[in-house]
C-alpha cells in the first residue's frame, strides 16, 4: 500500500527515540501574536493553512514548532509551495511577512523525542518520507499521524524530522502536555536582529528575512 494512508490501527513497533539536549538554540517563525516559548491550541481547519503535523479534531493537543536554525526556519514556514517564475526563481508576497515574527529559545532540560530523520526511523512508525515530505495539500493525512505516533510513544516530548526544503537541517514539534513547564526560554543575546525588532514586515526583521530569502533566489512580492 502507499505510504499516503491511515495510520495503522494495529501496529507493534518501536519508535526510534532522539535526545535533544538541554542548552540547544532553536529558531521559530510565528505569529506575533504569540510569545517565542508559547504553545498554540489551534486546531487545523483547512488542509492548506498550518503545518505538517497540528492538531486535528479528535487529535487535540497544543504544539510548538521550531527548527534548527534560521534558513530551516524560513524555509519550512514561508517557502512552501512557492512556484517558479520563468527565470528559476520564486516570488514570496509580503502578506505571508504580516504579523509574524523570528525569535528564538533555548532548551533548559533534556528532551526525548520521536526520530523521524532517517529512513530507519520512519520505518519504525511504520512510515517512509511520504509523511515528512508531503505537500501541504495532504497535511490532512499527515497531521492524523501525529495523534497515533503520540499514543505509540507516551514518553515523546514531540518529533523531529529532516527539513522538506532545507535538507541539510531538522524541523521540530513540540508537545505541551509532554512538555515540563520552563523546558524552554526565550534566547535574547547574540541575536542577528535586535530583540525588539523581530517582526518580519518591517525594520531590522524584514532586512534579515530578504537577506535569506535571497540565498534561496526568493524575492518578496
Amino acid at each position: 500500500m502507499p505510504p499516503n494512508q491511515e495510520p495503522p490501527p494495529r501496529y507493534d513497533g518501536t519508535p526510534h527515540r532522539f535526545l535533544l539536549p538541554a542548552g540547544t538554540r532553536l529558531t521559530r517563525i510565528h505569529s506575533a501574536g504569540f510569545a517565542v516559548t508559547e504553545f498554540n491550541s489551534t486546531v487545523a481547519q483547512s488542509d492548506l493553512q498550518g503545518g505538517r503535523f497540528d492538531a486535528t479534531p479528535g487529535g487535540e493537543y497544543a504544539f510548538l514548532y521550531a527548527a534548527e536554525d534560521d534558513a530551516t526556519a524560513i524555509s519550512e514556514v514561508l517557502l512552501r509551495d512557492l512556484p517558479l517564475d520563468e527565470r528559476g526563481a520564486r516570488l514570496l508576497p509580503h502578506a505571508a511577512l504580516t504579523e509574524r515574527r523570528i525569535s528564538w529559545l533555548r532548551t533548559t532540560i533534556d528532551l526525548e523525542l520521536v526520530s523521524l530523520r532517517s529512513g530507519e526511523d520512519l520505518a519504525a512508525v511504520g512510515q517512509d518520507t511520504w509523511l515528512t515530505t508531503a505537500p501541504a495539500a495532504e497535511y490532512a493525512v499527515t497531521r492524523r499521524w501525529a495523534p497515533a505516533i503520540r499514543g505509540w510513544a507516551p514518553w515523546a516530548a514531540g518529533l523531529t524530522w529532516r527539513s522538506h526544503r532545507e535538507p541539510q537541517s531538522f524541523a521540530y514539534i513540540f508537545f505541551e502536555d509532554r512538555c515540563p513547564t520552563g523546558c524552554f526560554e526565550e534566547v535574547t543575546d547574540g541575536l542577528p536582529v535586535p530583540a525588539g525588532d523581530q517582526r518580519l514586515d518591517t525594520g531590522a526583521g524584514r532586512l534579515y528575512i530578504e537577506e535569506l530569502l535571497a540565498r534561496y533566489r526568493v524575492a518578496l512580492r
